[in-house]
């Protein structure tokens, strides 16, 4: 072996011995925590404020309509509530829809005006979850009655939505129709304009 392949080898043993002194023992490969990174649910619902979720006390009801008998979860206190019949408007959203973040203030701006028909906003988990949803709603100073679907069965009842926002109005019999223009709304007079139509059976969508 020639003194140049001596000090190569000499070099190579010095640079392994080097790295395994300063390479950290007994630690496994560093992962997020999940208590750390993971949100406070509790924390969010009390800074969002929701109000109650509306929910069927009545057996009679059991059968009615398309949403009567549903289990969902309230986002206002994680509690699990029962859904009845209607009069109602189901709007579904996401937190990374757009358009939902000029809908949602409408549809609480039509929902305080007298008369209106009661407003639900349902999430399902669509590459969302609860604390992003209430992180938004709180946000936007959203404070409608919300649940939070995930098993998608208000959205199988209705009709699974593939974009959204998805509006639907339900009416006191139980019968449901979606809104399909306009698309979104923009302001609580579109709200309203929608709303009237679908319900007086001038739209049959």
């Amino acid at each position: 072996m020639t003194a140049r392949w001596r000090w190569a080898l000499v070099v190579g043993v010095l640079a392994v011995a080097a790295a395994i002194a300063v390479w950290p023992r007994g630690q496994a490969p560093t992962h997020a925590d999940p208590a750390v990174s993971t949100p406070d649910v509790n924390a969010l619902r009390q800074t969002a404020a929701l109000p109650a979720c509306p929910q069927s006390h009545d057996t009679r009801q059991t059968g009615k309509g398309v949403l009567a008998g549903i289990k969902v979860t309230c986002m206002a206190d994680g509690s699990e509530i029962t859904l009845g019949g209607g009069p109602m408007i189901v709007n579904f959203w996401e937190p990374w829809c757009v358009p939902c973040r000029t809908e949602l203030p409408a549809l609480q701006e039509y929902a305080a005006r007298p008369g209106a028909t009661p407003v639900l906003l349902v999430e399902i988990p669509a590459q969302s979850d609860q604390s992003s949803g209430l992180d938004l709603l709180s946000s936007l100073h959203v404070k409608l009655p919300s649940v939070w679907d995930p098993n998608a069965s208000v959205a199988n009842a209705l009709g699974k939505p593939n974009v959204f926002p998805v509006t639907y109005v339900v009416a006191a019999d139980g019968t449901a129709k979606r809104i399909t223009s306009p698309s979104s709304f923009e302001t609580a007079d579109q709200v309203e304009q929608a709303v009237r139509q679908y319900a007086d059976g001038s739209v049959t969508g």
